[in-house]
């Protein structure tokens, strides 16, 4: 675990890292001078600048620069000039300590890291001014954003020809990978949000953050995750680094600060008749606030100013305020439903009522903002103001969100009448939604929906009962019913768009589960939801969406772009199903990329989703694939665990039928020498599902049957890029169609089966006596082996081991001979001689047992 004292890792800067180090080595450049506001990381980049120029044997040293010291001729260099060069002729001091300097570095150039350089004396300015002008030393000064400067330093930019770089906020991914390398291990999602949202690329804020939740005891490690268990607090560190910023205010200036710390955003108007126009326009001019002014919008200048005034607001002072913030957002036209919950949330936190014509809108905007708690609260203050089935759909949803399944059934139950005399849809699917796939009562759900169908008369209502009467009859039907049932609807042309959507989506799972996955892949992703998800409807077309692209293995890339963009909005929406199911998604791509380790961590990552909400039993499903893991790690044990959790997941009711295919899996995953019976027998239980069906029979290969005849048959019914693959490897008979299909996975992103087939190229290779083709299969092997995920490299029998394995620089060069480059292009886009390209190519295609280029 870090320490506060201890050194967190420098990431994201890379490129500055390697510009500074280029200035170095261009003759007549007498620096860098890194400007940057506090806390990014300008310091530590120079101090990693210096670091590398030691590493590469040059004179090293650090001058740090402080107010204390800037009293004192040469204060910061104390430590670096001896006490004999000193004299009260500013010139002769400054040859002196230029001399005593070039002296100790033994007449090579020093390479002089400066830091705060603002702060420097005039003396020790000039100092650094001569030292690089007369290339003494090479200067790597950090200067604060907006700070005055000596002239001297100013001068090393402007006339001196040092480089100014302009050091940028940390990005998201650069914070992400800072935190996560700082605790030493994976972080979840939510947490690294937090960090990422509070602290603005400011790599000492992240540093604080993460440091005080660890003190508070509210970042955890859990299985293997790094977790937040609570809203941490604002450290005292951390207080105390922001509230320099506002030592000085007065009760008037801080006024609009603390009202934004309550409410932000708000509207410029509002502000100034909150505040005053005076205290709003300090505020800014100190960069405390910003304004959007095409926007109309103000809000603080960074969001940790609000998380430490909340927490020194007196009680009595932020109980006016918000409710002079009430009255003031109540007052906007149209009160948007997010508004409504804006004010609802500071009355309550103002220990006030709320108005009764508030309330749904607030209750409906909250659940859509992730907040089910203060959604459930007020829509039963809806309900007990009368609002009958209105206020009830909200709060049931409430309930189920938070897997409270039997209160929602119970909310619902109590207002069946209202719904009746309604005609109420909604009401009907969002009832036999959390029977069968929360309380899986589908008894009760099947009683209910007969009753429902006497509601109404006629063909709209009939085709809006079709579908969940469908669902309710799924445990005996296959899905070919459901695809006449959804199709017939959605042919009808008189469902509302959310149920039509809702059909939609149903329609393409039950393509895919028929096997046709290439209709199935293009409807579900013209279905592609955006976060906010709005309902169960929504939710479906993400989880089929998911489901389709991982079984059909049209475009893994397009996916995990799609599936990372959900995933972070669902974490900040505090979505956790979708962000499990994105999760999922993520994980189960990787899995069959061979990334084992990788996969875990986002099987961690949606198991801690899931366990908040999971309405299609996906935690089943990741169990499942975690005994994948375990076995291809060959960790049996684990697999036996993750086999029981699984089995628990379901319990006596058993798999749900779209489970079935990965619970067969896993059970084979962890059957031992019995696997490939169990593979065949499971494949032809599935065999009204052709794909599923397939991955099935393609399991039974990997473990040593023969399938090419029913695989072929299945092919023929299975429309999917992945069959087609897997029929192809099941056909195959020699190492020449082993290699194609290995690169046909490969193209795939099967990055796992490809690196199998290559292997089993190679097999079949050395059985003919054909070493070249089998130096080539083996090295193909060992380019798709993804290293350091928890499985062991192949091993190939009769061959060196090293003999087949590339170079990182040699399989550069082979990648770029392979998209067509000439040696000369290769050379001038590596900046390496033509000979040294020729001689690598030479010894990888050796390697490679190849003889020819175009063979690559």
């Amino acid at each position: 675990m870090p320490t506060r004292a201890g050194s967190w890792p420098l990431v994201g800067r890379e490129a500055e890292l390697e510009r500074i180090a280029g200035a170095r080595r261009l003759d007549g450049c007498p620096g860098v001078i890194v400007h940057a506001p506090a806390g990014v990381g300008k310091s530590r980049l120079a101090r990693e600048a210096n670091a590398a120029a030691a590493a590469e044997g040059l004179p090293a040293i650090w001058v740090q620069a402080t107010r204390s010291a800037s009293t004192i001729p040469l204060g910061a260099f104390a430590d670096v000039v001896p006490d004999d060069v000193r004299s009260d002729d500013p010139l002769e001091l400054l040859r002196r300590s230029g001399d005593a300097l070039r002296e100790r570095a033994r007449d090579r150039r020093v390479v002089l890291g400066v830091d705060d350089a603002q702060l420097l004396d005039p003396v020790s300015a000039a100092l650094v001014l001569h030292l690089a002008s007369t290339s003494t030393a090479f200067v790597v000064a950090t200067v604060r954003s907006g700070a005055s400067v000596p002239d001297a330093i100013r001068s090393l930019w402007k006339d001196a020809g040092a480089h100014r770089l302009e050091l940028a906020r940390l990005s998201d991914e650069a914070v992400g990978a800072l935190v996560e390398a700082g605790l030493g291990g994976p972080v979840e999602q939510r947490a690294l949000a937090w960090v990422i949202g509070a602290c603005q690329g400011n790599a000492l804020f992240a540093r604080e953050l993460v440091l005080g939740a660890l003190e508070a005891g509210t970042l955890v490690r859990a299985g293997g995750l790094w977790t937040l268990k609570g809203r941490p607090p604002v450290s005292a560190t951390l207080r105390e680094l922001i509230s320099e910023r506002m030592f000085t205010l007065s009760a008037q200036e801080r006024a609009p600060i603390e009202l934004l710390a309550l409410a932000e955003p708000l509207r410029v108007d509002e502000l100034t008749a909150l505040a005053s126009v005076e205290a709003s326009v300090q505020a800014e001019a100190l960069g405390l606030i910003s304004i959007d002014v095409p926007g109309d919008e103000v809000r603080l200048a960074h969001p940790l100013y609000g998380e430490a005034l909340r927490g020194e607001l007196p009680a009595l002072r932020a109980q006016r305020l918000r409710l002079r913030l009430a009255d003031v957002l109540q007052e906007r036209r149209p009160l948007t439903p997010e508004t409504a919950m804006r004010v609802a949330r500071l009355l309550l936190d103002a220990q006030q009522s709320v108005p009764p014509r508030l309330l749904l809108d607030a209750a409906r905007a909250a659940l859509l903002a992730g907040d089910p708690d203060l959604g459930a609260r007020l829509a039963e203050l809806a309900l007990r103001d009368g609002g009958g089935l209105a206020a009830a759909l909200p709060l049931a949803r409430a309930h189920t969100v938070r897997n409270r399944h039997r209160e929602a059934e119970e909310v619902l139950a109590a207002v069946e009448a209202q719904a009746e005399a309604a005609v109420s849809g909604d009401y009907v699917e969002q009832r036999v939604v959390g029977l069968y796939w929360g309380l899986r009562e589908v008894d009760a759900a099947r009683a209910f929906i007969e009753r429902a169908g006497r509601w109404a008369d006629g063909r709209v209502w009939t085709h809006r009962l079709l579908p969940l009467r469908d669902l309710l009859s799924a445990q005996r039907s296959d899905f070919g019913t459901t695809v006449r049932v959804t199709a017939e609807v959605l042919s009808g042309g008189q469902a509302d768009d959310e149920t039509r959507r809702g059909n939609e989506a149903r329609h393409a799972l039950a393509l895919l589960f028929t096997g046709e996955g290439g209709r199935a892949y293009e409807l579900a992703h013209a279905l592609r939801p955006t976060v906010p998800l709005r309902g169960y409807h929504e939710t479906l077309a993400l989880g089929g969406w998911t489901l389709i692209a991982l079984e059909t293995g049209e475009n893994f890339d397009d996916g995990d772009a799609y599936l990372s963009r959900v995933l972070r909005d669902a974490v900040r929406a505090d979505d956790h199903e979708t962000a499990g199911l994105a999760a999922f998604g993520l994980a189960a791509t990787e899995f069959t990329r061979g990334r084992y380790r990788s996969a875990a961590r986002w099987f961690d990552e949606a198991a801690l989703q899931l366990e908040r909400r999971d309405t299609f039993g996906t935690m089943t499903v990741v169990s499942a694939f975690r005994v994948g893991i375990a076995a291809a790690t060959g960790d049996a044990v684990a697999a036996l665990d993750a086999l029981a959790r699984m089995r628990d997941t379901f319990g006596p009711a058993g798999p749900w039928r779209h489970q079935v295919p990965y619970v067969q899996r896993a059970e084979g995953w962890a059957a031992g020498p019995g696997a490939a019976e169990h593979f065949l027998g499971a494949a032809a239980q599935c065999e009204a599902l052709p794909i599923f069906a397939a991955q099935l029979l393609y399991e039974a290969l990997r473990a040593g049957a023969e399938v090419a005849e029913p695989m072929a048959a299945l092919a023929a019914r299975g429309d999917a890029r992945l069959v087609r693959a897997y029929a192809r490897h099941a056909a195959a008979r020699d190492a020449a169609q082993l290699l194609a299909v290995a690169d046909e996975f490969a193209a795939i992103g099967a990055l796992r089966y490809g690196m199998e087939a290559a292997f089993a190229a190679a097999a079949a290779a050395m059985r003919a006596g054909d070493r070249e083709c089998a130096h080539r299969a083996a090295a193909r092997a060992r380019e798709l082996f993804q290293p350091d995920q928890g499985a062991a490299p192949p091993v190939f029998e009769g061959l060196d081991p090293n003999a087949a394995t590339l170079t990182k620089r040699e399989a550069q060069l082979v990648e770029l001979a392979r998209e067509g480059l000439s040696n000369a292009e290769i050379a001038d886009r590596l900046i390496v001689s033509v000979r040294t390209v020729e001689s690598h190519l030479y010894r990888a295609m050796n390697k490679l047992g190849v003889r020819d280029r175009r063979a690559l």
